[in-house]
């Protein structure tokens, strides 16, 4: 059946030419010329629409997902981001044949004389012979140097517009993720598997020269297979042809596949000569931070980002001193010629620095564990891009250990930091015997071992030493890796070397054995083979060697962090804020080569932790949770012993340091039972610290007190002092003198005594400018405490006003025995009305007002006052000088003792005047007295008060201290 329908516009078009005149016929084919081409018009602009709007949901989805921080840089509290972080790296154009590259540890004057690069100057087009081919440029660098950091920023840049705008479409890879594809596919499928919005774009047809619009980035070369054999990989040009990832790569690299397309390759130096010279058309090197100024920069759009953005005075006052420190060419110097270590001393300075209340928890072992994954997560040691089938033994972090680790641990065993080149041979593939393992061993030395030693010249100033010598890159890293490598088990006897291998052995036999003993048991007596039930004892006797082996882990850790050496060394923090930020004042006329390594046994605490576990697990590096049982079972037997001796404040400090790098809560309550002091007098707190000892007590029971918490001297401050709250309420005795309290510190203070279970029976605020206004609010808690036994004041700004309101709240506690208000400005007045109130005091009985604005009248008018009452017989105790009328004091020894001991921080002009007040009332009151024995008393005293007063004088010269015993 014939179907009737409608004429196409063309035949209309003919039919019309056959029937009209020539003229009407050309005016209509004119108009259906114009109509089609407009309809042509109407779908390339649809389609360009269409196009601009993948590219948009492109970069969006590009810059969510490179704008995305890792867990390890979110740990610092979210300010960092990568626009605001970012300092470009020394890049070169830089042929590695030259030189093999330079590394980042040589000489400045080596790069200074190469011309460098911008980002947007590598794909030049004056570079680029023949235009109708994309630009293959290989950009290669050592571990650390910031290769990845580079691409990122790079696509970062691109979706904002900034760069690359002669390329529409970016298409990053990752060849870690690319390498682990097992099912052969094509390229279009491949940029459609990562990126679906993509999968229709006509930028990857093969068609025209759409493809000059393209940039692939494939991120870490050095983890693929690339064969570039015609016999292996075969040539392809078709985007829909399935085929391996490597041979995908291979035929883009070659030009066959989109030659038009541009390709931007980053790899370690080891796997450069994978791509044929003739397929790169330029050679570029990343280099690092070879410069102060760019590692300033990188400290700076750190370190000025706390306190949500705002830059603080902390902050910049720390850039100053890691500036001085780079200046002077140090260690940190070279060490932060590699962005890398750049990101460890920030991680660190934050930590030590930056801690609150509202931070994560972290600690320094968690922080070396973080920087291990990001520089060296997952990846297993390669040859060529191929992969052993047992990936555990060749994880490239657990190859580290076992090479590194081991120098590192014979350095810290015998007190030593440097290394000659024959010990780094030996202990670094001394003992490679297989091909396989010299060309790992090859790889490693290219890529890896310059990450963690650097070589300098000891030539004329060690004189044991003859020339070059290799150091760890941060000295808190040797000790680190030997802490890995001993928690690893890896330095293992011989005995349990052999015992493991035949218990392994024997182990296997012997259920094969058994088996057979079994089937044969029903035929020949069993007892005939009971010789071979012996079998079954070595892997018990493993067993007992091994755990035998983790006793002595515990045993080296306990031993180690107690030390009597080490005992007047400053606290482990310290010396690690000091190796970054260096020892600024007077140095040393001769330099020391043996160090402590203290920071060993706490990285060893640390590494037992389950999140510093879970992390080295990914690393290839596993710690059993038996292996940890048994460490800490026999640890804790250690520390308790050790914490029942009186440990110096540093040491303590360290102590708590390793419990707190632990993170085991039952073992720091374990520990801190044996603890009834703690004294970190002179111990300079920061954040860190204070946040230390709070968590490390929160760890006990609420029923936990100590008999005093003395933090002395330890430069608190108002902030500081907001988050040692939690431990002030496991301490009964609470001396905080010699600080940097304020006023506002006496609000916290208050809160504190007004707590309904508080305990603090003692405080000392002596030496701190508290002022009226601070005295006004800490009395505020006078009537709602009821532990409070002795109050401390001395030396705190006070007046008349704090000693009349002193007077006018003491009615409202009835528990208060003792009060000293020394070295204030309290005159004879309110000091009367003072000493009368606590007459009228049912509990107190010595008050001390020495060195206060008082006259000779108001002294001997306050010892009339202090005697006894008439009804009770209760003598207060009124200290106010070493004379008591024409009589010595009875307390004289006390009142000598006080002001010889903080005589340095006083005000000397004052203290000397008080003192020839004191001698000019001695020397009075043994006119008085007739009797040569009261008068051999006094000139007693007298030579003390004049000893003191010329230790004084002699102290403004050589600055050494007064006392008396």
């Amino acid at each position: 059946m014939w179907r009737l329908r409608r004429p196409s516009g063309t035949e209309l078009l003919r039919w019309r030419c056959r029937v009209s005149p020539r003229d009407v016929c050309c005016k209509l084919h004119s108009r259906a010329l114009k109509k089609s081409r407009w309809y042509i018009t109407l779908l390339a602009h649809s389609a360009h629409k269409i196009a601009i709007s993948f590219m948009l949901i492109h970069k969006q989805k590009l810059t969510l997902w490179f704008s995305h921080l890792p867990q390890e840089e979110r740990q610092f509290g979210g300010y960092f981001s990568p626009e605001t972080m970012h300092v470009q790296p020394l890049i070169l154009e830089h042929h590695p044949d030259e030189d093999r590259g330079l590394s980042p540890f040589k000489e400045k004057t080596s790069i200074a004389t190469r011309p460098s690069l911008t980002v947007e100057q590598l794909f030049d087009a004056n570079n680029n012979g023949n235009k109708a081919r994309g630009l293959n440029v290989l950009v290669y660098g050592a571990v650390g140097t910031g290769k990845s950091t580079v691409v990122r920023k790079l696509v970062l840049d691109w979706c904002a517009g900034s760069v690359f705008s002669q390329f529409k479409l970016v298409l990053p890879f990752s060849c870690e993720d690319l390498s682990h594809l097992s099912k052969p596919t094509s390229l279009r499928d491949l940029v459609g598997r990562k990126y679906m919005h993509l999968r229709r774009t006509p930028y990857l047809s093969g068609d025209y020269d759409k493809a000059k619009d393209v940039l692939f980035i494939f991120n870490g070369m050095e983890k693929m297979k690339l064969d570039f054999r015609i016999g292996s990989t075969e040539l392809c040009s078709d985007p829909n042809e399935a085929l391996s990832s490597g041979a995908v790569v291979v035929n883009l690299l070659r030009k066959y596949l989109l030659p038009e397309a541009s390709i931007l390759v980053t790899t370690r130096l080891s796997a450069v000569d994978m791509v044929p010279k003739k397929y790169i058309n330029r050679y570029v090197q990343i280099c690092g931070f070879n410069d102060p100024d760019r590692q300033r920069s990188y400290f700076t759009s750190r370190l000025l980002q706390q306190n949500e953005g705002k830059p603080g005075k902390a902050a910049e006052t720390l850039i100053e001193m890691l500036y001085l420190n780079l200046q002077r060419e140090s260690q940190l110097a070279t060490a932060c010629f590699l962005p890398s270590y750049c990101w460890l001393t920030c991680a660190t300075l934050h930590l030590l620095h930056f801690t609150d209340t509202k931070s994560p928890i972290r600690t320094l072992t968690g922080i070396y564990t973080s920087f291990m994954r990001l520089n060296f997560g997952g990846e297993v040691i390669t040859v060529d891009g191929n992969v052993s089938s047992q990936e555990q033994q060749n994880s490239l972090m657990l190859y580290v250990v076992r090479t590194v680790g081991k120098l590192a641990f014979d350095g810290v065993t015998n007190k030593r930091s440097s290394f000659s080149a024959e010990e780094l041979e030996q202990w670094v593939g001394g003992k490679t015997k297989t091909d396989e393992e010299l060309q790992q061993l090859a790889v490693f030395r290219t890529d890896v071992l310059d990450f963690f030693l650097v070589s300098r010249d000891y030539h004329g100033m060690d004189p044991e030493s003859d020339g070059k010598h290799y150091v760890f890159t941060v000295p808190a890293m040797q000790e680190y890796l030997a802490a890995l490598y001993v928690v690893l088990g890896e330095n293992k006897s011989v005995l349990e070397k052999l015992t493991k291998e035949v218990s392994e052995a024997l182990g296997q036999a012997s259920e094969d054995i058994t088996s057979l003993l079994s089937i044969l048991s029903k035929i020949i007596p069993f007892r005939i083979f009971a010789v071979f039930n012996l079998l079954k004892l070595f892997p018990k006797l493993f067993e007992r060697v091994s755990s035998h082996s983790k006793g002595r882990i515990a045993n080296t850790m306990a031993a180690e962090m107690f030390r009597s050496e080490d005992s007047f060394n400053e606290d482990v923090l310290d010396q690690v804020e000091q190796s970054l930020l260096g020892v600024h004042g007077p140095q040393p006329q001769e330099e020391t080569y043996t160090r402590a390594f203290e920071l060993y046994p706490i990285f060893m605490g640390g590494l037992l932790h389950y999140g510093n576990r879970r992390m080295l697990d990914q690393l290839g590096c596993s710690i059993k949770s038996q292996t940890v049982s048994q460490i800490t079972r026999a640890l804790r037997k250690h520390l308790i012993k050790e914490s029942q001796k009186k440990q110096p404040p540093e040491e303590l400090m360290d102590l708590l340091v390793l419990l707190y790098e632990f993170q085991n809560p039952r073992l720091t309550a374990e520990v801190l039972q044996s603890i009834k002091t703690i004294n970190l007098s002179t111990v300079r707190m920061t954040p860190h610290k204070c946040f230390v000892l709070s968590m490390v007590l929160s760890c006990t029971s609420s029923s936990f007190h100590l008999n005093e918490l003395n933090l002395s001297s330890c430069h608190i401050t108002p902030e500081l002092l907001e988050m040692l709250w939690p431990a002030f309420r496991h301490t009964s005795n609470l001396n905080l003198q010699f600080n940097s309290l304020g006023p506002e510190s006496c609000i916290l203070l208050r809160d504190l005594l007004l707590e309904p279970n508080c305990t603090i029976k003692s405080i000392q605020l002596c030496d701190n400018y508290l002022t009226d206004t601070g005295i006004s609010h800490l009395l505020e808690a006078l009537s709602g405490n009821h532990s409070l036994r002795r109050l401390y004041l001395m030396h705190t700004g006070l007046g008349d006003q704090s000693a009349h309101l002193l007077a006018e709240r003491l009615g409202q506690h009835n528990m208060l025995q003792e009060l000293n208000v020394a070295y204030n400005n309290i005159g004879d007045s309110a000091a009367l009305t003072l000493v009368d109130a606590c007459r009228e005091h049912p509990s107190i009985h010595t008050v001390h007002l020495y060195l206060n604005q008082l006259t000779d009248v108001g002294k001997q008018s306050l010892y009339v006052r202090g005697g006894p009452r008439v009804k009770e017989g209760r003598r207060v105790k009124v200290l106010a000088s070493v004379t008591e009328g024409s009589d010595i004091s009875e307390d004289w020894h006390p009142i000598l003792s006080v002001i010889g001991k903080n005589s340095l921080s006083w005000d000397r002009g004052r203290v000397r005047e008080q003192l020839q007040v004191f001698l000019k009332d001695l020397e009075w009151g043994r006119k008085q007295h007739p009797s040569f024995w009261k008068k051999m008393h006094f000139r007693r005293v007298e030579s003390v008060v004049r000893q003191m007063l010329r230790l004084l004088e002699k102290s403004s010269d050589t600055g050494t201290g007064t006392g008396i015993k």
